[in-house]
């Protein structure tokens, strides 16, 4: 076979002649570049000069539809890719369907989901913004053409004011809904602190509030009061019951028996206590347990409904009609000099040591114009010795419950832990009248 020898002359004449070729392909290239948008033909003319030098800008991508119907196949992840360009967004679109999607790893083909809102998450603003020269006035100066590497952009003849910064668009309204959800931040302990105080802070003021009325207790003064009898919760327990006595709490109904010679009718309520012990000269001391009220007449007894409670309600307790409460409204006691004078009866409940919301009992009462919201201080007079300590402020009292002779208050500061009965008592603020 005859070899045939190529020359270096001739090699170099061929690369120049692809040389060649290839130069006069560019034009045809550059001429089809489509990552260049067309001019807008639509707009007035412009300086042909820099339209020429400088192309058009591209064009915003599409905006993202309000809803998406699920596909077989198709998964929460595979949808945040196709729309949000991001498959770690897919709990966005969890939360913007949960009361479509049960589980956020189970969809079904057929269910429309709903994307609108998360636009703005799949679409962020161009860094830059380049604002177009103002229209050439006759008689100005000649510009300057831009060099090839400047980008301009086309001016909009639907702006106002071409010198005008665009502004930011203002933040989406906040959500009126307040559940949570498995993607939401759980508030830290000091933050649900807060939050409960802010609520107590913003409370109106009260001297005295109904439940404290209730739950005081007070001393019979040796009256008979009408006394029925509590014969025990009506609803079968669900475990039986190691003691014969059935227990009752808020929301229960339980049974009582009227006294002799009274009735009581549908609506009326019923306060619910024990008697303690009797203090010579004073009667029994009442303890309150809770409120219930009448929902149905029997022929030997009626039903009713705890309604409040203050302690453990059982068969054998007794029943009482329940005194009306006064709501004072939000008047404050005001000073007092030189204020009514008595002496510690005794304390509701027995304790080694005072403590602050105790029930104790004084011997003033409605008689001597004592009325609920009235501050008294149980003092240690001073014992007039040389060298001893001068009068000291044992605990602060609010009257919550009034009788004739006596009133039951409610321990609200502590000087000294020792109340003992005899201590004096005096009137440092009294209510209007």
């Amino acid at each position: 076979m005859r070899r045939t020898t190529i020359c270096r002359s001739e090699r170099a004449a061929l690369l120049a002649l692809v040389a060649g070729l290839l130069a006069g392909l560019a034009p045809a290239v550059a001429a089809q570049d489509t990552t260049q948008a067309r001019p807008d033909t639509s707009q007035p003319a412009q300086d042909t000069s820099q339209a020429a030098a400088a192309p058009a800008a591209q064009a915003p991508p599409g905006q993202i539809p309000a809803t998406h119907v699920v596909t077989a196949g198709e998964t929460l992840w595979s949808i945040a890719q196709l729309y949000y360009s991001d498959p770690l967004l897919w709990p966005e679109i969890y939360r913007l369907n949960t009361s479509l999607i049960d589980d956020p790893h189970w969809i079904y083909p057929g269910e429309e989901l709903s994307l609108a809102p998360a636009v703005s998450v799949a679409q962020a603003p161009p860094e830059t913004t380049t604002v177009a020269p103002p229209p050439e006035v006759p008689g100005d100066t000649v510009h300057a053409a831009p060099s090839p590497d400047t980008v301009a952009v086309a001016p909009d003849t639907t702006a106002l004011d071409t010198a005008q910064v665009v502004e930011e668009p203002p933040p989406p309204p906040e959500p009126t809904e307040t559940y949570e959800t498995m993607f939401d931040r759980r508030r830290t302990a000091s933050q649900q602190v807060r939050d409960v105080l802010r609520a107590y802070a913003n409370q109106p003021y009260r001297p005295l509030r109904r439940g404290e009325f209730y739950a005081a207790g007070f001393l019979t003064e040796g009256e008979r009061l009408p006394y029925g009898r509590v014969l025990g919760n009506t609803a079968v327990p669900a475990i039986p019951r190691l003691t014969e006595r059935s227990t009752a709490i808020t929301f229960d109904q339980i049974a009582v028996q009227p006294p002799r010679n009274a009735s009581y009718h549908v609506g009326d309520s019923l306060l619910v206590v024990r008697v303690d012990r009797d203090i010579a000269g004073w009667g029994g001391v009442v303890v309150p347990l809770g409120v219930a009220r009448v929902t149905e007449l029997q022929r030997r007894q009626v039903l009713a409904d705890v309604i409040m409670q203050f302690g453990r309600i059982h068969d054998g307790h007794l029943a009482l009609p329940l005194e009306p409460f006064k709501d004072p409204g939000q008047v404050r006691p005001t000073p007092v000099d030189q204020g009514l004078e008595g002496f510690v009866i005794a304390e509701r409940d027995l304790h080694v040591l005072t403590g602050p919301q105790q029930i104790v009992f004084i011997n003033r009462g409605r008689a001597e114009g004592v009325t609920p919201g009235d501050l008294f201080e149980v003092f240690r007079p001073a014992s007039g010795l040389p060298g001893s300590s001068s009068e000291q402020i044992q605990v602060v009292l609010e009257i919550v419950h009034t009788r004739d002779h006596s009133a039951s208050g409610l321990i609200l500061a502590i000087g000294h832990p020792n109340l003992v009965p005899g201590m004096p008592v005096r009137l440092i603020r009294k209510m209007p009248s």
